[in-house]
């Protein structure tokens, strides 16, 4: 069992269809980073004359912030639904992104990976960082967020999966499945 886990890779994605199902997945190379940040709502009620009971909303919020190298045009396309005519990506103001399922990994101090698994979100279309060249070069990340919601049932829809190598039950193909489900 890991003590530590650092780095990132393995980052990829599929359009998640009206019917919540993904027919194909694309991977994305470069990725610099990835930061997740769940919002899970708690309240204290008083009674007695002090701290009565705790609780909770449930996951109230799903943020994913990817950085990447470059977030190509093909990945453009699925993440905001944009046209590409003549090697042209186009930006239209009515634009609306589509839903996107994605899986990553990070490594553990024992060579296992944890692999995360966010089922339903849309990403913010980046812009764009660029400054002269000085000396050495000093390339600028794309930077995008998606927000993330329950699939599935309103009631019981689930958010995202953590599979762990280190678990003996784990299977990542099983866990790929879930992440990515196809029709029929």
């Amino acid at each position: 069992m890991g003590k530590v886990k650092f780095g990132l890779s393995g980052f990829e994605y599929g359009k998640v269809s009206s019917e919540n199902t993904v027919a194909e997945t694309k991977k994305i190379p470069g990725m610099k980073s990835a930061k997740l940040e769940l919002t899970n709502e708690l309240v204290t009620v008083a009674a007695d004359d002090g701290p009565y009971v705790v609780l909770s909303a449930g996951i109230t919020e799903a943020k994913l912030e990817i950085e990447t190298l470059d977030l190509n045009s093909d990945a453009r396309k699925d993440f905001y639904g944009i046209e590409i005519a003549n090697g042209v990506e186009k930006y239209n103001k009515s634009l609306t992104p589509n839903d996107i399922a994605c899986i990553f990994r990070t490594r553990m101090d024992d060579g296992k990976y944890i692999w995360v698994g966010m089922l339903k979100g849309k990403f913010t279309v980046p812009g764009m960082e660029m400054q002269t060249k000085d000396g050495a070069p000093d390339p600028k990340s794309d930077t995008t967020t998606g927000n993330f919601v329950a699939r599935g049932d309103d009631e019981d829809g689930d958010i995202l999966y953590i599979g762990r190598e280190d678990n003996p039950e784990f299977e990542l193909n099983a866990f790929k499945k879930m992440v990515f489900p196809t029709a029929g």
